[in-house]
């Protein structure tokens, strides 16, 4: 069993057995559990304790759970926690209402165990993740004041060395970011204040009377030849990035700004590293973390193609695109035959790597890198073909049928076949406008999915062109 750091799972159901049942299962899975049997119950709860997430029905007397969410996400104190919708609705209309008012996910009832803690574990690291980013994106405006600090400095040095020796040697060694001053030609260190100092891990009197050489700071030891180069002809160098070498051999990361002074008519090189380490480790963090916020919310966890957060998010996407194109869009949503007797024979383990199959299967029959294979819900599954006329859509729904057959995965409790097979249903329009709904097109293969249903399973049916209003 997974060890977890005791998530608090925030229940919401007026059904004690649904209740029971779900509750039992998520502590069997380390998860602390809270109950509310309605919504006014949740949202009093919700005053007092804050849950990492919220699994809330839809469906209840009173304040119903489209009611609830929108109360949640209405207030700052809860607006952050994910509620997934539990129900037993089916339409389309009203799964997209619930994620309109904020919930970032659906469980079909009857809850299938399997595919409810795994949507539970995706969206309770989403919400890590999102918290680590907001982390790394605040140390980064730290830094970046930073940054700015150490130009006021910079400028500070540069007028306090003009004015007077003495209040430039003491703003200059008060300064809180490196600065140093070599001679020019030999680049002999002359001073050095103790910020240089912890940042090279060298003491004052290692440094006086050294160079970067003698002491192997470059990591690059042409680096410095660079430098004077650019400043004899450009006069200064403004947060050029380098490398350090410190006196334990450790790399660091600096932005070197320099300036040739004169002084008492030798010329000087007034040099401020600027330690960019953990400001570039705080990056590559950000970067791991947006990367992987990406993979959790496009790809689906048990098939690893796109998820339905994906699909709907392209097809809105393709939808707008073609319409202005006056170009074809078609729909095909794919249904496994008769796949709960399947799972009930062979056990949901055996159905997980079946529908991993399957979602390999429709990649293979894709024709363009624009086609889009995702996981609608359960056992179905959803192939977005842009540029696609109808005819051309059902060759592709032929294929699928096909390759489903040829794969001839055993499924002995099917009415129709000896192996698993798939129903289709396909439908295809030139948007109108940006403004026309998509979710014309995703009812007209809802119904073509069921007519092909109708029609003996095993084989695809094409809905006529949908009304675009």
């Amino acid at each position: 069993m997974e060890n977890r750091q005791q998530e608090l799972i925030l229940i919401v159901d007026d059904n004690p057995t649904n209740i029971k049942v779900l509750s039992d299962f998520l502590k069997d899975f380390g998860f602390k559990v809270l109950i509310a049997k309605d919504g006014e119950s949740c949202l009093h709860k919700l005053e007092k304790i804050k849950p990492d997430l919220i699994l809330l029905d839809v469906m209840m007397p009173g304040v119903d759970g489209f009611e609830t969410c929108r109360r949640i996400k209405a207030l700052d104190s809860t607006k952050d926690i994910p509620v997934i919708f539990m129900t037993a609705l089916t339409d389309p209309v009203d799964k997209l209402k619930g994620f309109t008012l904020g919930a970032v996910d659906y469980i079909t009832k009857p809850l299938q165990h399997e595919e409810a803690i795994a949507r539970v574990n995706v969206h309770l690291k989403l919400r890590s993740l999102t918290k680590q980013l907001e982390q790394q994106n605040h140390l980064l405006e730290e830094k970046n004041q930073l940054l700015q600090e150490e130009i006021r400095y910079r400028k500070l040095a540069e007028s306090a060395f003009r004015l007077s020796e003495e209040k430039f040697s003491k703003a200059f060694r008060c300064s809180p970011h490196p600065l140093t001053i070599s001679t020019l030609a030999e680049g002999r260190y002359i001073e050095v204040n103790e910020s240089f100092c912890r940042l090279t891990g060298y003491s004052f009197d290692e440094v006086i009377g050294k160079t970067a050489d003698d002491l192997d700071f470059w990591v690059n030891p042409d680096d410095r030849q660079r430098v004077v180069q650019q400043l004899q002809s450009e006069g200064t160098i403004r947060n050029q990035e380098f490398n350090y070498r410190t006196k334990l051999g450790t790399i660091r990361t600096v932005l070197l700004s320099a300036e040739i002074l004169e002084y008492d008519g030798q010329d000087y090189l007034l040099t401020i590293p600027n330690d960019i380490t953990d400001r570039k480790q705080a990056k590559a963090v950000v970067q791991r973390a947006t990367e992987e916020l990406e993979r959790i919310t496009t790809i689906d966890d048990l098939t690893q193609i796109a998820n339905r957060r994906r699909f709907e998010e392209y097809l809105g996407q393709q939808w707008g695109k073609l319409g202005r194109e006056q170009a074809p869009l078609s729909f095909i949503l794919c249904d496994v035959d008769y796949f709960k007797h399947y799972n009930d024979t062979y056990g949901y383990e055996a159905g997980n790597d079946c529908l991993k199959v399957i979602a390999q299967a429709l990649l293979q029959t894709t024709r363009s890198p624009a086609d889009l294979v995702a996981r609608y819900g359960g056992e179905e599954f959803a192939v977005v073909l842009p540029h696609t006329n109808s005819s051309e859509a059902s060759q592709v729904a032929e294929a699928i049928c096909s390759f489903i057959q040829q794969l001839q995965i055993p499924h002995s409790q099917s009415n129709v076949s000896e192996f698993v097979t798939l129903s289709l249903g396909v439908s295809s329009v030139v948007p109108s406008s940006e403004s026309c709904p998509a979710e014309a097109l995703m009812s007209a293969s809802i119904r073509a999915l069921s007519q092909a249903k109708q029609r003996g399973r095993d084989t695809y049916s094409l809905h006529p062109e949908p009304q675009l209003a």
